[in-house]
């Protein structure tokens, strides 16, 4: 049969994208209007189903089309429901009515995660071992450690059994060779290109005084190592709460440890009790995997804390929690969603924030995409450190670096035996979904898929390679929360804010 002339082919593409389009409106109108009225137990019946991901994957054009197609939608659907006051604001802040000023702040922490790259530091600093960023360690969960395990099993075997007076320890600094004892992916860092991101020296137009730049570009945009005193200073009295699946729960983990803090709580569906931060500022964890709300089980039930095995919904938006908490960090997951299902339930907790909450901070993190690590577990990364060279001191191995570009998007291909997994190209597209709506409700979104995209390395394995070994890279999300905070103004009656019980 052939093919249909030009113009009545653009016809028929104008007509199924109009039916497309008004379908997906409708649906994301609809649920909307009945978010707040319905009973709670009806959503989250719905909510705890999980969808397969469709078996028939698409082409790069194919991508692009509906990248494009979601682009529209989204922007519709972030004005309909937030308008613009979401953009002139910034929860939980200062800035209200400041559409110049939220850009820029929002400008200024895209900047430090879209410009930079990983940089070895294996050096030992002048102020002592403590600051070093290769000596940190990790205080929390002990499965994100069984990389270390395998590293000292593999440092034993290429150093031989060394005497009493030649031993080596995990995390100390070799004096002998300069070098510190711990595995290669611990010793990078997420560094910001301060060319791009830093101070710049002003340059009036024709017409104005002003400095044409991309964030802050005054010393504030210089981004500084984390530092727990002043991080105490700036949490002032604030308690962050940290809401999302396993990977969110990392950064939980990595936080702790950036303070020396150990968490008691062993593991993350244990951890709804407070832990200290600072003297006046503590931190929560809250296993959701879709961050919904106002609750995601009957608190009657006891047994209900498992509606899935994949897929666990604790509460954390009640009303207690978020008068008691002035930050929230939150994260949709790896669990694959419909775009039309991710939309939908992303919309109703912004909006339930937005709505009833709007003196809490809401830091919304990107979702990382999952990396193929069994290629590197197989060549044993975790079990060698780097000499003199560059190379592995252990013959036949081979170092792991991270990338330095990120990885080309290609055909988007599914994994049978990780059905629930998003693919690359579903990350990307609600990435971007979720920063147009989190930034049109106020919130503030840090977009770091790009950057661990970037390491394939430093990862668990062992059959999921969506969490990484402690430490590791995800220790980078300190330095970025510390920074942020840093540059946001201070806190909306803070003194309303009720303190968590020690």
């Amino acid at each position: 049969m052939s093919s249909l002339p030009e113009p009545s082919a653009r016809h028929v593409l104008i007509f199924l994208f109009g039916i497309i389009f008004l379908q997906l409106f409708f649906r994301f109108h609809e649920s909307k209007q009945t978010a707040f009225n319905h009973n709670p137990t009806d959503f989250n019946s719905q909510r705890t189903r999980l969808h397969h991901h469709p078996s028939v994957p698409l082409n790069l054009h194919g991508l692009d089309i509906l990248d494009e197609l979601t682009a529209h939608i989204i922007a519709v659907e972030a004005h309909r429901t937030f308008a613009e006051s979401g953009l002139s604001d910034i929860h939980g802040t200062s800035i209200k009515n400041d559409t110049v000023g939220a850009k820029r702040i929002r400008d200024q922490i895209h900047c430090w995660t879209q410009h930079g790259s990983w940089v070895r530091q294996d050096e030992k600093s002048d102020k002592g071992a403590l600051t070093s960023w290769s000596a940190r360690k990790s205080h929390g969960d002990r499965r994100f450690g069984v990389c270390d395990t395998r590293f000292m099993e593999g440092l034993d075997r290429a150093l031989g059994s060394p005497s009493n007076n030649d031993r080596h320890f995990l995390g100390e600094y070799d004096q002998k060779n300069g070098r510190w004892l711990v595995r290669e992916a611990v010793k990078y860092r997420w560094v910001p290109d301060e060319s791009i991101c830093g101070p710049v020296a002003p340059i009036p137009n024709e017409n104005t005084d002003t400095t044409p730049t991309t964030g802050l570009g005054d010393e504030r945009s210089i981004y500084q190592l984390f530092d727990k005193e002043m991080f105490c200073e700036i949490l002032a009295g604030r308690h962050l709460l940290v809401a999302g699946d396993t990977t969110q729960y990392q950064l939980y983990d990595s936080i702790l440890s950036a303070v020396g803090s150990v968490s008691s709580c062993g593991d993350e569906l244990n951890c709804r009790q407070s832990h200290q931060l600072c003297a006046t500022s503590n931190v929560t964890f809250a296993r959701n995997d879709f961050i919904s709300v106002p609750w995601a089980l009957d608190a009657i039930d006891d047994n209900n804390d498992y509606p899935s095995g994949l897929s666990i919904e604790q509460p954390w938006a009640t009303t207690e929690m978020l008068q008691t908490y002035g930050i929230v960090l939150l994260n949709k997951g790896l669990i694959w969603k419909p775009d039309d299902k991710f939309l939908t339930e992303l919309v109703f907790t912004m909006k339930h924030l937005w709505k009833f909450y709007p003196n809490v901070m809401i830091l919304y993190r990107a979702t990382p995409p999952v990396s193929n690590c069994t290629v590197l577990k197989e060549q044993r990364e975790d079990e060698t450190i780097a000499g003199d060279d560059g190379e592995s001191i252990v013959p036949g191995l081979k170092i792991q670096r991270p990338l330095a570009t990120t990885p080309e998007r290609t055909r988007d291909s599914i994994d049978p035996a990780r059905w629930f997994r998003p693919t690359l190209a579903d990350v990307q597209r609600q990435n971007r979904m979720a920063k147009a709506i989190v930034e049109s409700a106020g919130g503030i979104f840090l977009d770091t898929e790009n950057m661990f995209a970037m390491r394939p390395d430093g990862r668990v394995g062992d059959g999921d390679c969506s969490l990484f070994c402690a430490p590791g890279p995800v220790d980078i999300y300190a330095d970025l929360l510390f920074n942020t905070l840093r540059i946001l103004p201070g806190p909306v009656q803070i003194t309303e804010l009720t303190k968590v019980e020690e």
